[in-house]
Parts: structure tokens; sequence; C-alpha cells
């Protein structure tokens, strides 16, 4: 389902079809929305004032407080009954994000997911299997939906321990592989144990999402499985996976341009940084219908590469993600947020603020986050069973509410459990 016309269309055709439907995303987002018509009329600014892409640099940022503070609806730029899926996602406020889809958003995206699996060289001759954490259930599903799209066979997500879904794979004869690195490096422990060699299984391609690639973890992939992998970007606020694919040449991901608009900018002072250059990744939609987001700040950090593709791709390429410019942190490709997790232990505290440090660790590929957490006298308890009661509502309440494996060590202040 390759796209010649568009993935390598020329550079200043693609330009005018970005000014284009740009054009008529303000205007639906200023005639739709208050919070962005609210922003023209604070500026002074007009919308015969954005009459070329670097225009729309004098429009400021769109953060995910921004999409907190509008809960649920108030960036929707169509009325409810227009809307066919609406998902949420954990916010870093005591809001969560909330996107909504139209149906003509819905058939785009298919046709994006699509494009990533071409990318990767997927056809409707492979058998995919989908192996992605509980807190990944939208990309569950949309990568689900596109590889049936695409016309491929597809086994879903489910909660099979990783034991059984390797049986899956060599007795399925699964070609495709879509999961995280973390999962990834995760299952080739599981075929040590097992015995289970590479050339046993019918792979021979793997899809990795959710998750940054860096080049080690790559090699340490293809090595194991005996495969080329190909990878993919996505914001869960920004529709979610598809938004930038691999192709065969593998020197960066093709960021579909012909409906997202990118843009690197210096963290500190929110200038736009020429080409090749690192800094934060600002996306603004320009063929979503019923939730427009004008330069929503992703919070990576990469670089865009606009020379030629080897691939006869046109469309710019993300270089490396290199780690985040905000607070947020990624646990097994699960997002989160440091005052997500205070909020969470404060509410298993009952109400007491938690002093508490963590960080993200690997056991046998898997990611983790392990939470040193410090009790004062008056919640503290002596008693084991008490304790360990503790850390598993605790554990129960982090796995609930953001989908991510936690594990905590208590400490009472002056002294350590």
């Amino acid at each position: 389902m390759r796209q010649p016309e568009v993935e390598a269309m020329d550079r200043e055709e693609l330009e005018l079809l970005q000014l284009e439907r740009l054009q008529s995303t303000l205007t639906r987002a200023y005639r739709q929305v208050k919070f962005y018509r609210r922003r023209f009329e604070q500026l002074g600014l007009r919308l015969d004032d954005i009459r070329t892409l670097g225009d729309l640099a004098r429009l400021p940022g769109t953060a995910r407080e921004d999409l907190s503070e509008n809960y649920p609806y108030g960036l929707f730029a169509v009325p409810l009954r227009d809307i066919v899926r609406i998902l949420s996602s954990p916010g870093t406020t005591d809001q969560p994000l909330v996107v909504g889809y139209a149906s003509q958003d819905v058939k785009l995206w298919l046709e994006l997911l699509a494009r990533v699996y071409t990318g990767a060289g997927v056809t409707r001759e492979d058998i995919v299997q989908i192996i992605l954490p509980p807190g990944l259930a939208n990309w569950r599903r949309d990568l689900q939906a596109g590889a049936e799209y695409l016309g491929a066979s597809v086994i879903p997500a489910t909660t099979l321990n990783f034991a059984k879904e390797l049986m899956v794979m060599r007795d399925y004869k699964t070609s495709v592989l879509v999961t995280t690195p973390s999962v990834a490096r995760h299952l080739l422990t599981v075929m040590a144990r097992m015995d289970l060699a590479a050339g046993e299984l019918s792979l021979k391609q793997a899809l990795l999402v959710a998750a940054p690639l860096p080049p080690e973890v790559r090699r340490e992939l293809e090595s194991g499985f005996q495969i080329t992998l190909a990878s993919a970007y996505g914001i869960t606020e920004v529709m979610g996976p598809g938004l930038a694919f691999s192709c065969e040449a593998g020197e960066g991901l093709h960021f579909s341009e012909d409906h997202f608009y990118p843009e690197i900018l210096d963290p500190e002072t929110g200038a736009p940084v020429p080409a090749g250059v690192p800094g934060e990744l600002v996306i603004t939609t320009l063929s979503t219908y019923a939730f427009p987001l004008v330069r929503f700040k992703s919070g990576d950090h990469t670089s865009l590469i606009k020379e030629p593709c080897r691939c006869g791709r046109t469309l710019v390429r993300l270089g490396e993600i290199t780690g985040r410019v905000d607070a947020i942190f990624s646990v097994g490709g699960i997002k989160t947020h440091p005052d997500q997790v205070a909020r969470l232990l404060t509410e298993v505290l009952g109400g007491h603020r938690p002093n508490f440090q963590w960080r993200v660790v690997t056991e046998e590929g898997l990611e983790v986050l392990d939470i040193d957490l410090s009790l004062d006298e008056a919640i503290f308890s002596d008693e084991v069973k008490a304790l360990e009661g503790f850390c598993r509502r605790a554990r129960r309440h982090l796995q609930e509410n953001l989908g991510i494996n936690a594990r905590l060590l208590l400490k009472e202040i002056g002294g350590e459990v």
C-alpha cells in the first residue's frame, strides 16, 4: 500500500499541500475551538496573518497541560454527535487527556498505519503477532486494525505469558512481530530458557514501537532474532502510532508530513532551529478533523533529516530520539510523569504526600520502575504483613492507573526496611 505519489512528492508541491491543509486546520481550530480562538485574539492575530508555513512560528505551542485543562471535550472541533471514538490516557494533572476521532479520522489513521506496515515490508501474505503490554491498550487496538486494514493475518495481543507467546509464534508461523524494544529483549531471554533457537521461528521482520530504539539495542535484537528490524514513532495525543515509519534504507523514520507538520524548536528559547540541529519535536496536525492540534509539544528530543533517502521517499526523517526535554519518562514504552506517581502514592498513603526517589531499571530486558519510599513514624509500621500489604496495594494502584510494573522499597525516615 505504498503511495509514491505522496511519499515521493516534489518538495515544492508537498509544501503547497501542507500550507493548504494548515490553513484549513487553523480555520477550523479558530472557529470551533475556543482555546485556539482566544490564543489568536490574545496575540492580535487574524487567520489571514498565517500565509506561509514559516508564519506558524508566530503561534505559541500547545502543551499536555493545555489538554488537561480543557478536559474533557474543550479541544474538540466537532459536536459530540460527530465523534465516533473517544480515547483517554493519564495526564500529568488530576485530569486525564481526552482525544476524539471523527469517522474520517479513523479512516485516515488506518491508511497511515498501513503505511507504517508497508514501510516495514509487511504484506497481506504475512502473519502478524502483536505482543504489547496492557498499558498500551490503545496502541494494541490501532496496530491490530492497521494490519487487518492492510490485509495481513493478525494474532491479537493477549494475556498469555511470554513462553506461551513464543509457542504461538513458533507453531502459528508468525512472520512479523509487533512489540516494544523492552518486550523484544525479554523474549530473547525467555527463548534462551526454553532452548528455542531463532532458526526455529518463521520470523522475517519485527516492528518495534512505543519507545526509542538505540543502535546498541537494535544490534542486540537483530542478532538475537536473526532478522532486520523496523520501527515507528507515534504519540497518543496526536492520534497514536503511525506519525513516522522506517523504510528499507534504515536511515531514520519518515515523517508523514502530508498529514502532520513537524518542527524542531530550541527547548530553551522555543525558536526554530536549522535542519539537522537537535531540539524538541513540535507537531501540527494538517488533516485531523475532530481534534486539531497546533504546535503540540511532543517533549521528544530529536532532529529532522532533510537529505534525500536512498528509498526514494522525499518525506523528511526523524533522527535518533535521544531523550526528553521534560520530566516525562518511559517504563517499557508507557510514558508517565513523576507527578502522576506522587499523586497515586498519595492516594495509597491516605492523603500523606510521599517522599520518594525513582529509577527505571532493566531485568531480563523488561523495564521496571523502582521506587524508594520514605515514611515517617506516623504511617510506618513495624509489622511485616502490614508493610507487605501496603507494597502490594501501591504496586496494584500504579499498574491499574498507569499500566506500569513497579517495585517499592520502604524506608523509615532515619532507618530502612
